[in-house]
């Protein structure tokens, strides 16, 4: 259970009015939260039920749309957070690569798929049309993410270098992101050049050096 549900839990706990003796009571005060990603054993925890019984009532409920077995999605609003989900399918994990440069608005590029960076291996599945990969990493190598409402996604400067270690998507792509990312102002080049020097390649740290560069060129020519 993560920190918000914890906090949703120990309100109800101290609140001897609230009673979550239904499954829509759960999925309201979860959506309240903001929270439209949650697993069966959140929703069990929070009733006071066991995991068959609440299970049950999750199958029957129409706001509810199960991901995979045991973890669910609320149908309310204005429509679903596919990063939000995506990012919470797996634990740990964090959004990245392409997706994470649209999440960041330093792309024009329009997504296709949401790229999932973990260090648990997951089969790829198809949401809303969507494809949500997954790519496994070390765990030495998995950092440099933050959470962002109930979103896990890649700084600016990690989207790069593992945009660059996963050769996704092609590097002249990596090179335009990095410089609108450069122009908005939305990267920090010595912490660029601590994660490259972090993943401990020197493949990563010639190219994040060659981005830097050709940078600087295209300054120097306007």
């Amino acid at each position: 259970m993560d920190k918000l549900l914890h906090k949703i839990f120990i309100v109800s706990k101290n609140n001897i009015d609230m009673e979550y003796n239904k499954i829509e009571d759960v999925i309201l005060k979860l959506y309240q939260y903001n929270k439209t990603f949650f697993t069966l054993n959140d929703a069990a925890k929070l009733m006071n039920k066991s995991n068959k019984y609440t299970s049950k009532l999750l199958s029957k409920n129409k706001y509810v749309s199960r991901i995979e077995n045991g973890k669910y999605l609320i149908k309310m609003g204005n429509g679903i957070d596919l990063y939000e989900i995506a990012s919470n399918i797996v634990y740990p994990s964090y959004i990245s690569l392409f997706s994470a440069f649209e999440y960041h608005s330093i792309t024009e590029q329009i997504v296709s798929k949401f790229s999932v960076i973990s260090p648990v291996r997951h089969r790829n599945i198809i949401m809303d049309n969507y494809e949500i990969e997954f790519r496994s990493i070390k765990k030495n190598k998995f950092f440099g993410y933050t959470r962002i409402n109930n979103t896990y996604v890649a700084t600016v400067e990690k989207a790069i270098i593992d945009s660059i270690y996963y050769s996704s998507p092609e590097f002249s792509y990596v090179e335009e992101t990095f410089i609108n990312a450069m122009k908005s102002r939305k990267i920090n080049i010595k912490k660029l050049r601590k994660y490259a020097k972090t993943m401990d390649s020197k493949i990563i740290e010639n190219k994040i050096n060659e981005l830097i560069n050709s940078y600087k060129n295209i300054k120097g020519a306007e």
